[in-house]
């Protein structure tokens, strides 16, 4: 066993496929991204991923596309950011679905010296200002290009800036999105892509959407929101919703949305040594620690260069089924455990799976969800499981 390691279950990958495409049924096409690596699963997953139903993927660069393809050949792949011209040719021979960001870029595309008949989608600006088109008069003119060239115009799509959950521009941009192609026929595009993961389960169909992407949420993790407590607290913000739901038109929000899905990525390692340490020594960098009696200590050989973060708000491993404590700060490779004498030497630490969720791993490291999935996928040896 290497000191720590990422066990991916390609099994899981296509049943949670399987799971999304049964529940929600009424798209066309469906996208699966597979930038960072598969959110550090890395490429092979796509195998998986695919069995379960998968027929479109998305990456973020050609480096990436050159990775997915070692796994499958044929598959129709979108470059989410734009390929350099000077690239064009590397594209085509990868068979990659190319990402319109603006008309100059169109332009430049469609005067290139290329061979190849391109699948192109159409990025537009609704909100998100970052890639994409925001004027109307120029996404006309995009669309008037493509069909007068030899390629062809398979989608057009934007990103969302927030979930839309407590707030409206989840719903001002589809209307600006609208607003944006009001001069196209989007019914002439096969594939319109609006929502992600999230939106899939967090909101109902978005009426012009022919498409969607997923993420997270194939990856196993249900990211629809919960319902709130009977607290003061939440009782407040159930009223607040309400209330901006019927000031801003807000669409409707699914809550505690029933999908059988299952992580497929665990994290584990070993352990490196166990000691004692007396009352009043201190554990680790900074001395920020002090033993306030005996106690006994697992030293693991992780830290913030295998992806946990170098914070720890109230972190914990799994050992045996019981959680223990990560005491003192952690470094570059190795930190410290809070155990008793049921934990041994060549026990297995599980630092993300079992009872330690994604969302409990992401708050004690102070990282994003993907962030941390990418982070611990990239920095450790991947075990591929069914």
């Amino acid at each position: 066993m290497t000191d720590s390691y990422v066990e991916i279950n390609l099994t899981r990958l296509s049943n949670n496929v399987k799971a999304i495409l049964e529940k929600y049924p009424e798209y066309k096409s469906y996208i699966g991204v597979v930038k960072g690596d598969a959110y550090g699963h890395g490429m092979r997953s796509v195998k998986a991923l695919h069995h379960g139903g998968l027929r479109y993927f998305a990456v973020s660069s050609l480096e990436e596309a050159f990775d997915l393809r070692k796994y499958n050949a044929h598959v129709p792949v979108l470059c989410l950011e734009p390929v350099a011209i000077e690239r064009l040719g590397e594209a085509a021979d990868l068979d990659l679905t190319l990402a319109i960001p603006d008309i100059e870029y169109l332009r430049a595309m469609l005067a290139a010296d290329v061979n190849h008949s391109f699948k192109l989608h159409i990025k537009v600006d609704a909100g998100f200002s970052r890639l994409g088109l925001k004027d109307k008069g120029e996404i006309k003119e995009a669309v008037q290009l493509i069909n007068s060239s030899p390629h062809f115009l398979e989608g057009i799509y934007q990103h969302f800036a927030t979930a839309g959950i407590f707030d409206p521009h989840y719903d001002n941009q589809i209307r600006r999105f609208k607003e944006l192609t009001s001069l196209i026929d989007l019914d002439e595009i096969p594939i319109v892509h609006l929502g992600s993961g999230v939106s899939l389960v967090a909101h109902p169909k978005i009426d012009i959407a022919t498409g969607t992407r997923m993420g997270l949420i194939m990856y196993g993790y249900n990211i629809s929101p919960s319902s709130y407590g009977s607290s003061m607290k939440d009782r407040l913000r159930d009223l607040r919703d309400k209330r901006n739901q019927k000031k801003y038109h807000l669409t409707e929000t699914y809550r505690d949305v029933q999908l059988d899905l299952s992580p497929a990525m665990s994290y584990k390692c070993r352990i490196l040594q166990i000691k004692d340490v007396n009352a009043g020594e201190y554990v680790g960098y900074g001395a920020e620690y002090q033993a306030p009696e005996l106690i006994s200590i697992a030293v693991l050989p992780v830290g913030y260069n295998n992806g946990i973060g170098h914070a720890n708000f109230g972190r914990v491993v799994e050992i045996n089924g019981k959680r223990y404590p990560i005491i003192g700060e952690i470094g570059m490779n190795m930190c410290c455990v809070k155990v008793d004498n049921r934990v041994k030497l060549t026990d297995t630490v599980t630092l993300l799976g079992g009872g330690i969720s994604l969302g409990r791993f992401s708050r004690a490291s102070g990282l994003g969800l993907a962030e941390v999935l990418l982070g611990i996928g990239k920095n450790n040896e991947r075990i591929y499981i069914k």
